[in-house]
């Protein structure tokens, strides 16, 4: 029987630009997770991070050389990742980074502002004291990232506190369509924050927000929930543009 400490650990050999990534960020340790559940995040993770642009190519054998790993767990990470639309299967092909559609991100915006904004009336007025403590300590840890210019950290518990909000709700149904459309532009969601201006602004409706929600202001919160979706949407739609026309 195989115990945690003895299972084989991902190695990590890998060279940017063997696969033509569009940043040479320097990859971190592997640690903890099981040999497929670190391959399924560190290829996840570098699709989000843009490393692996739209499009691009997954060679296996040059991956499975790059990670020191065999093509089974490859394989087995490539149907977890096209599960997610993160990747696209193609018989006798190699495999690639799912392109972004834009038309689709776009409705699925006009879709979200309306659910933040039923999602935000409801949370301001059944937040506790608690709650709305937690959501501030969050907050506070969000503006520190956003000064050290930590932009994943940042970007991760950004949407922590989305996820949070949405949860005091208290209503499943609103809960689990948000989350499957969150998880449908999260890839795409990304892309803004590559952009200083929008990083600054977001911030800055961040903490809008916040202070309506600490007054309670349930209606003015929920617009100003609605209205920051809004204009992530519009960053994310020309982030992409700016890209395709490149």
């Amino acid at each position: 029987m195989t115990t945690p400490a003895s299972r084989p650990k991902l190695k990590t050999r890998f060279k940017p630009a063997r696969l033509k990534l569009s940043s040479d960020q320097p990859t971190r340790p592997l640690t903890r997770l099981s040999l497929h559940d670190q391959l399924v995040a560190k290829v996840r993770e570098m699709i989000i991070d843009g490393e692996l642009a739209a499009g691009a190519a997954l060679p296996e054998r040059m991956l499975c050389e790059t990670f020191g790993v065999s093509r089974t767990p490859l394989r087995e990470a490539f149907k977890i990742l096209a599960a997610e639309g993160l990747i696209a299967l193609r018989p006798h092909r190699t495999p690639v980074v799912t392109p972004i559609d834009a038309r689709e991100i776009a409705e699925i915006f006009d879709v979200m502002v309306a659910l933040d904004a039923a999602a935000g009336q409801a949370a301001a007025m059944r937040a506790t004291t608690a709650d709305i403590a937690r959501l501030d300590a969050l907050h506070a840890e969000l503006v520190a990232l956003h000064g050290t210019s930590e932009r994943a950290a940042y970007f991760r518990l950004n949407q922590q506190i989305h996820l949070e909000i949405t949860r005091l709700a208290g209503n499943a149904v609103l809960l689990n369509m948000w989350s499957t459309l969150h998880a449908s532009v999260f890839r795409a969601r990304a892309v803004a924050n590559y952009d200083a201006r929008r990083w600054d602004e977001s911030l800055r409706e961040h903490e809008a927000f916040m202070a309506l929600l600490r007054s309670r202001d349930a209606r003015g919160f929920a617009a100003a929930l609605s209205d920051h979706t809004r204009n992530t949407g519009d960053s994310v739609l020309q982030m992409l543009n700016q890209r395709s026309s490149a």
